[in-house]
């Protein structure tokens, strides 16, 4: 019998065997090569060829508005922000030291994150379940549009997702070799997930969850596993300082969520579903679904400890999204976390779908992927240049279109007026004018300044100088301008465009003569 890749670095394949579930039926006998035999090269290339792809649509693609915003934390990176733990600004900033100041730049590594993570779902899904399952998994992964997005745009579900899935890596290794000392890199990528995205808080629920087991109480008596939770928690601390000196202002806004709402309904389930179904794509998602029962079946009534932990690992996080629905919308996102563990339930469904006389696992299999790569391939070809069957104003690629002629507009119209500096009153705005402008004009939002404490203070000089105030027409707010400025000066609306289509209109008023400092919380 052949080695097993990696067999001299992570423990004997007696116990590898012992420790996998009965998932394997059906799969290449356990050591037989998972990495280096054609459909493992064949994955390699494809996740390679991917890589490349998303790097040249990353370089091509304007910046959403999310990632403007978190552009700004990258300027002056800090201990953490208002809206999220600190991750995705370090990250930015790494991309901009190393690729510069623009679109690939600041998505470099969100391009590095797509091309590690299949990697990371590989090896463990091929220590858990065998090589055969964990080929099948990856593909799913690689024909997932939500998670083909996310290789190309950086958000903090870029590290959220990475740290979580190098989290269950380090678990499915510490319960196949049996080694406590892989519970100091659990706790070291659990910390890290955690300057992520709150959201990696569930990741601790399921070890816990994991850990409740009885087969698992003997890792208490370890060292290891209270040195990893020691170094999770130093690692969160930039993060609880902040909110120490800023009065809770993270915590609060993140988990003020949690809070039901007035009314129960239904109405969010459903939308929850729909994304679900459209961004894992249709039949993988459908096959993830199944698969989850069957791995939640297996870990209850057979024990199953592989299966075990991919449940505990999900199962938590899913719970409470399930339960938020009932009050309150669910963004698409959040489930991010979640989806190369869907894949691996939706690679186990496909395994389990015997019939030889139909090679129903093979046609699933081949199905899914091209339902999926299809979605992915449309969604990449309208982020490049809109499809004309597709609504141009109205998808979410709309607010990565006409930004730079919108700023050059922008600034011809300040100097005409005579004014010095920009005024906003939405992150999205303040973003995208900021990086299209860069150092030439200072673009300051009037109000929520929180999340802009780790930037340099506004100097009270440059109030003396007029302000040039530009947002959407329906986030205009005069009224509110009226009790900053004396004079208010409506100078009528400018398109945002792409080609000869409006995408959005500015109202742009002329502000001066401030009462008091102008800008607010």
């Amino acid at each position: 019998m052949a080695p097993h890749p990696w067999a001299h670095d992570w423990g004997p394949s007696s116990t590898m065997r012992n420790a996998r579930g009965s998932s394997d039926a059906g799969n290449a006998p356990d050591g037989a090569p998972g990495w280096r035999d054609g459909p493992g090269m064949l994955l390699i290339a494809a996740i390679l060829a991917l890589t490349v792809l998303h790097a040249l649509v990353a370089a091509g693609t304007g910046l959403t508005e999310d990632e403007a915003y978190y552009r700004l934390w990258a300027l002056a990176p800090a201990m953490s922000y208002l809206d999220h733990p600190p991750m995705v600004g370090w990250m930015i900033a790494a991309g901009r030291f190393v690729a510069g100041d623009n679109p690939f730049g600041i998505r470099l590594l969100a391009v590095l994150t797509s091309l590690i993570g299949p990697f990371v779902l590989w090896r463990t899904a091929d220590i858990l379940f065998g090589p055969v399952i964990a080929r099948r998994a990856v593909w799913f992964t690689l024909a997932m549009p939500l998670l083909a997005v996310g290789s190309v745009i950086i958000t903090p579900d870029t590290p959220s997702v990475l740290f979580w899935g190098l989290t269950g890596w380090a678990v499915a290794e510490l319960h196949v070799s049996r080694r406590a000392n892989w519970w100091l890199a659990v706790g070291l990528f659990a910390g890290l997930g955690l300057l992520s995205k709150y959201t990696n808080l569930f990741v601790g629920a399921g070890l816990l969850l994991w850990l409740a087991l009885p087969s698992n109480w003997h890792w208490f008596r370890k060292w290891q596993l209270w040195a990893g939770g020691a170094i999770a928690v130093l690692l969160t601390l930039p993060v609880v300082l902040w909110n120490v000196d800023h009065n809770w202002a993270s915590f609060a806004k993140q988990f003020g969520r949690v809070a039901a709402g007035s009314r129960v309904t239904g109405i969010y389930f459903l939308e929850l579903v729909g994304a679900y179904l459209g961004l894992a794509s249709p039949l993988i998602a459908a096959l993830g679904l199944i698969g989850l029962w069957r791995v939640a079946r297996s870990a209850v009534t057979e024990k199953d400890m592989a299966r075990t932990l991919v449940a505990a690992s999900m199962l938590p996080l899913l719970v409470y999204l399930l339960l938020h629905t009932t009050h309150d919308r669910v963004q698409a996102n959040w489930l991010g976390p979640l989806y190369p563990a869907f894949a691996l339930c939706a690679a186990i469904a496909v395994s389990e779908a015997r019939s030889d006389a139909w090679q129903l696992p093979t046609k699933l299999t081949r199905w899914a992927l091209a339902i999926g790569f299809l979605f992915c391939g449309v969604i990449y070809a309208h982020v490049i240049r809109p499809l004309p069957f597709l609504p141009l104003t109205k998808d979410p690629t709309s607010q990565t279109r006409g930004w730079s002629a919108l700023a050059a507009e922008t600034d011809r119209l300040r100097q005409a007026n005579g004014a010095c500096w920009i005024a906003t009153a939405s992150y999205a705005t303040t973003g995208q004018l900021a990086y299209e402008l860069g150092t030439r004009t200072p673009v300051i939002q009037l109000d929520e300044r929180l999340r802009y404490v780790h930037l340099p203070p506004v100097d009270d000089a440059l109030f003396k100088c007029p302000a040039l105030y530009v947002e959407l027409e329906r986030r205009a707010q005069p009224e509110m301008l009226a009790k900053r400025f004396r004079a208010v000066k409506p100078l009528g609306t400018i398109a945002r465009r792409y080609g000869d289509k409006a995408l959005a209109s500015y109202a742009i008023y002329l502000l001066t003569d401030p009462i008091g400092r102008p800008l607010f919380d």
